[in-house]
C-alpha cells in the first residue's frame, strides 16, 4: 500500500528534502489513478488508465519523447513514498528566429498533466514543483548540456499561477462555430465555394512536411522590427498523430467506432492550397464535446504579428485574398459538417488570423472572437539569454496542435 502521510508528516514547501524526480513504473501508474478522478471524463477509471498507457506508447511519446515527473519528500519512510505533485513533459521540435541569424531548429518541451493530490493542496507543493521543473527544463534533453530557449504549457487555472514560475500568458482566443447538418441546401454563397476533400491519416505525412517547410519560410522573412525573436512549435506528423490517437481511443470507448476523416483540403498547386486538420474532444457531458481545429494552413498567408486586430479585417482584405478566404471557408465548413455527425457541441479555431475570421464569418456572421481568461491559456517560458526591454517575443502558429 502507498504511504499516506498525515498532515503532521508533510514537509513544508521549502524543505531541502523535497525533490523533483522521475517516478518508478508503479508510481507513474499511481499518478494516473490520482489524476484520473479529475480528468477521466466519461471514461471509466480502468479505460482512462489504458488510455494513458496507450498515449505513452505513441511515436510522439516513445524514445524519451515523454518524461514523467513527481515531487516527493526524499526523507519519507515506508514502503512507498507519497506523491506530493506530478506532471509530464513532452519533447517538441521547435524553431527560433533571432535578429540577424538564420532560422534554427531547437528542442522545446510542452508541459501537461500538472496535478496535486487534493489532500495535499494549499501547501505550495505545485508551485515548488513548477519552480523545480523550470530549472530541470533549462537543459533537459539538450545537446551537450546547452540551455533550452523556451518551453510551453496550457493553463486551465488562469494566467497568474504559472506566470509566477516564468510561464508568460500569450494570446489565447478562439472563434466558435455551430455544427452544420450537411444537405443539398447548406453550401454557402450560391455554390461559389471550392470543393473541400476529406483528409485521411495516410495523407498527413506529406502535408505536415509541406507545412513545416512553409513555417520555416515564414520565420525566415525579414522583420520590420529588428528586435523581434520569433518562435514556433513544429506541427509534424508525430504531433498530429498523437492528437488523433487520443480521439480515436476515446471514440472507440464511448461510441464503439473510430473517426477516419482527419481534416479537409481544397486542392491546388503547391503554394495555393488550403487545409485544416482537426480532432474531436469528448467532454464530461456530450454538450462539452468540441471539434478542435488543430492546424489551419492557408498557403501564402502572411503571418500577422502578435497584437494585430483580428476583429475587423475589412472588405479590402477579403477582396485581395478572395480565393484564400473562400477556400478557408470551405474547409472550416467541412469541419462543421463533421462536427454534427459526431455530436460535437461546437467547432473551435484557436488564435484566428484575419483571413480565418473572414472565413468564419461567412459561415456565421455573428461569430466573434472569444478571449479565454481561465482555460487553455497558452503560456511560454523563455529559458534563453535574458531579453532586454526592447526585444519582442512572438509565437507563430499558436494553435491547438501545440496543446499537450
Amino acid at each position: 500500500m502507498p504511504f499516506a502521510p498525515t498532515a503532521s508528516d508533510l514537509p513544508p514547501k521549502d524543505s531541502p528534502t523535497i525533490a523533483l524526480v522521475h517516478p518508478t513504473a508503479e508510481e507513474r501508474f499511481r499518478t494516473w489513478e490520482l489524476n484520473g478522478s479529475s480528468w477521466r471524463g466519461r471514461l471509466s477509471l480502468e479505460a482512462y488508465l489504458r488510455r494513458e498507457e496507450y498515449l505513452a506508447s505513441q511515436p510522439f511519446s516513445r524514445d524519451e519523447g515523454m518524461s514523467f515527473w513527481i515531487l516527493v519528500d526524499t526523507a519519507s519512510t515506508g514502503s512507498s513514498r507519497a506523491i506530493l505533485a506530478s506532471c509530464e513533459s513532452f519533447r517538441k521540435r521547435a524553431l527560433i528566429k533571432r535578429p540577424g541569424e538564420d532560422v534554427q531548429e531547437v528542442v522545446s518541451h510542452g508541459i501537461g498533466s500538472v496535478f496535486c493530490n487534493p489532500e495535499y493542496r494549499g501547501r505550495g507543493y505545485a508551485r515548488r514543483m513548477m519552480n523545480e521543473l523550470a530549472r530541470q527544463l533549462d537543459t533537459w534533453q539538450q545537446k551537450n548540456g546547452e540551455k533550452a530557449y523556451f518551453t510551453v504549457l496550457y493553463s486551465d487555472i488562469g494566467k497568474e499561477f504559472y506566470s509566477k514560475s516564468g510561464w508568460r500568458a500569450f494570446p489565447s482566443s478562439h472563434i466558435a462555430l455551430h455544427p452544420l447538418i450537411e444537405d443539398g441546401n447548406i453550401s454557402l454563397s450560391n455554390g461559389e465555394l471550392p470543393v473541400a476533400e476529406p483528409l485521411h491519416a495516410g495523407q498527413l505525412m506529406e502535408l505536415c512536411k509541406d507545412d513545416e517547410i512553409a513555417l520555416r519560410s515564414t520565420l525566415a522573412k525579414p522583420q520590420a522590427n529588428k528586435t523581434v525573436i520569433s518562435v514556433a512549435l513544429i506541427p509534424d506528423e508525430k504531433v498530429i498523430q498523437w492528437h488523433h490517437a487520443r480521439e480515436e481511443f476515446v471514440a472507440n470507448e464511448l461510441l464503439g467506432k473510430s473517426p477516419e476523416i482527419k481534416g479537409a483540403i481544397v486542392q491546388g498547386e503547391k503554394g495555393h492550397r488550403v487545409w485544416c486538420l482537426w480532432t474531436r474532444t469528448f467532454g464530461n457531458e456530450q454538450s462539452g464535446n468540441t471539434m478542435n481545429i488543430l492546424r489551419l494552413v492557408i498557403e501564402g498567408e502572411v503571418e500577422e504579428p502578435e497584437g494585430s486586430s483580428f476583429t475587423s479585417p475589412g472588405a479590402r482584405l477579403e477582396e485581395s485574398h478572395r480565393s484564400q478566404v473562400l477556400a478557408a471557408t470551405s474547409v472550416i465548413q467541412s469541419a462543421c459538417f463533421e462536427a454534427a455527425k459526431w455530436g460535437m457541441g461546437d467547432v473551435q479555431l484557436w488564435n484566428p488570423t484575419p483571413l480565418t475570421v473572414l472565413a468564419a464569418k461567412k459561415i456565421d456572421r455573428s461569430a466573434e472572437i472569444v478571449e479565454r481568461a481561465d482555460d487553455s491559456i497558452a503560456s511560454l517560458r523563455w529559458h534563453g539569454p535574458e531579453l532586454d526591454s526592447t526585444t519582442e517575443l512572438t509565437w507563430i502558429g499558436n494553435e491547438k496542435y501545440g496543446w499537450c
